[in-house]
């Protein structure tokens, strides 16, 4: 039993170590492997990242964008109010210099009344007193509409030129901010060099740059939209649209009723009574705001029948006043249109322009509108908005490049290996590059429609039309957001073309 037993022991120990080789094989292709997919792992995870990069550069851009667009709008929108606000002034101003004028000395029917009727101080006496009254207010108003109008010129003009500061500097902004956005995401990461400037950026930065414009609406006649707003009815007030009214509604207040005995007999009478009409009126060609006030009084005579007396009148304006007729020195119908379907500065009794209006109105207007407060900033000054009239919500796009140098591709240089193992990244022009698209958008959504996204919107019913119509997209409402947007196959393949040129040039010795 013994010597089997020997035997035995001496076959396993013979057979001992025979699997070591085959291990140590299977080791060394599993460190190969392993180093292979760790480095495969870090070119995933920096062609992630470097892609996130661009995303987040391409989106910042079209952040900038959305922002550009949306500072138009409210400083458009400012503008608007401030105008709104420049011809109240100008409306004030017109009117209590027409209001002082009805007051004062009138010749015609002062004559007429201080001759015909039997108790003409029943009509100078409330005259005298109102004059008194309305000095005052005259004079503040003398004192402060000037310096409003002036004030608020310099406001729409200074919202002016911040908005097309604003658009300029974004434009320039974008490239710059574009790299720090992919440096502060990726520190080893820049947006390509000289790529908004190429020509493969071309069309698309002509396409950015003539989707706004700026318009000069002032000294142009025919359409234009920030007119439109300004002149909207529900832009502007009754006060600066129409002032006309019948100012005999009180007693002893510019009227007249009183016995004409001595000159026309028993049981005659003369009456008298003011009407006023007045308004303020953009001109057609946009320069300024022109507003005129009149006051006619209507005398009638028991015996001798009734005449028509100007009672006063007064106007203002603002802008250059030194060309404000078509066709000097007589007024033509077409100076006494203004924009937006105005006309007659608010007198209704004729329903075609400068016919038959009143003549202490045509009196005023043959001598100017009246004094302009403000001839600097007078008139609607430049604005930024979309060019022609754009159906689709969606702004041109922005595309970056970015890159990022293949050294900088694997951290850990002591995998990068060295011979035959040597990691060769192979980039085109040795760097990693990556494309990202993004856009402005403009959205209101309609928060008021049946099965709408109502709570979805923080504030919704802030957000829709009250009428519930679709709105296209301009820059007078603040709607305009940024998103990611596909990158076209055009820019895809220019590229794929730049950097084969660039691996190109790279292979030549």
């Amino acid at each position: 039993m013994k010597p089997s037993a020997r035997k035995g022991r001496a076959r396993v120990a013979g057979a001992s170590g025979q699997a070591l080789v085959p291990a140590l094989i299977f080791l060394l292709i599993g460190c190969i492997g392993l180093y292979v997919a760790f480095n495969s792992f870090q070119m995933t995870s920096a062609k992630i990242k470097l892609q996130n990069t661009a995303d987040a550069a391409a989106y910042s851009a079209a952040v900038m964008q959305a922002r550009d667009y949306n500072f138009s709008a409210y400083t458009n929108r400012a503008m608007v109010a401030n105008q709104v606000t420049a011809a109240q002034a100008v409306a004030l101003k017109s009117w209590i210099d027409d209001l002082d004028s009805t007051y004062g000395s009138s010749q015609a029917d002062d004559l007429v009344v201080n001759a015909i009727a039997d108790h003409p101080s029943r009509w100078t006496a409330p005259k005298a007193l109102g004059k008194i009254d309305i000095a005052p207010v005259r004079a503040t108003l003398d004192a402060l509409t000037p310096s409003v109008a002036t004030g608020i010129g310099s406001i729409v003009r200074a919202l002016s030129t911040a908005q097309a500061n604003y658009h300029a500097a974004t434009l320039t902004a974008v490239p710059d901010a574009a790299n720090a956005i992919a440096q502060q995401n990726q520190a080893d990461t820049h947006v390509t060099a000289g790529y908004f400037t190429s020509q493969r950026n071309a069309v698309q930065l002509g396409a950015w740059k003539s989707y706004t414009e700026t318009v000069r609406p002032a000294g142009i006649t025919g359409p234009d939209d920030f007119a439109d707003v300004v002149t909207d009815t529900r832009t502007l007030d009754n006060f600066i649209k129409n002032r006309g009214a019948t100012r005999s509604v009180a007693p002893n207040y510019q009227q007249l009723d009183d016995s004409a005995v001595k000159i026309c007999g028993a049981n005659s009478r003369i009456t008298v009574n003011v009407t006023h009409d007045g308004g303020t009126q953009l001109r057609s060609d946009k320069s300024g705001w022109q507003s005129i006030d009149a006051s006619t009084a209507r005398v009638t005579i028991s015996c001798m029948g009734a005449l028509l007396s100007e009672a006063g009148y007064g106007g203002s304006a603002n802008g250059n006043i030194t060309s404000f007729m078509t066709h000097p020195p007589f007024a033509a119908w077409q100076d006494w249109e203004g924009y937006g379907g105005y006309f007659n500065f608010g007198y209704t009794g004729s329903t075609t322009p400068g016919w038959q209006v009143p003549d202490a109105m045509a009196d005023q207007f043959r001598r100017t509108p009246g004094p302009s407060l403000d001839p600097v900033n007078g008139g609607l000054l430049p604005y930024q908005n979309t060019t022609g009239a754009p159906v689709a919500g969606t702004a041109p796009r922005i595309t970056i490049e970015v890159e990022r140098l293949d050294d900088t591709l694997v951290k850990t240089q002591a995998l990068k290996g060295g011979g035959d193992m040597a990691v060769d990244f192979n980039g085109a022009g040795q760097a990693m590059r990556a494309l990202s698209s993004a856009n402005a958008y403009f959205v209101r959504p309609d928060e008021t429609a049946l099965g709408s996204l109502r709570g979805a919107l923080l504030h919704a019913n802030q957000w829709a039309r009250d009428d519930g119509k679709a709105e296209y997209p301009s820059l007078f409402s603040p709607y305009w957001q940024a998103r990611l947007a596909p990158v076209s196959a055009s820019e895809r393949n220019a590229a794929i073309a730049a950097q084969v040129s660039q691996g190109t040039q790279v292979m030549k010795p």
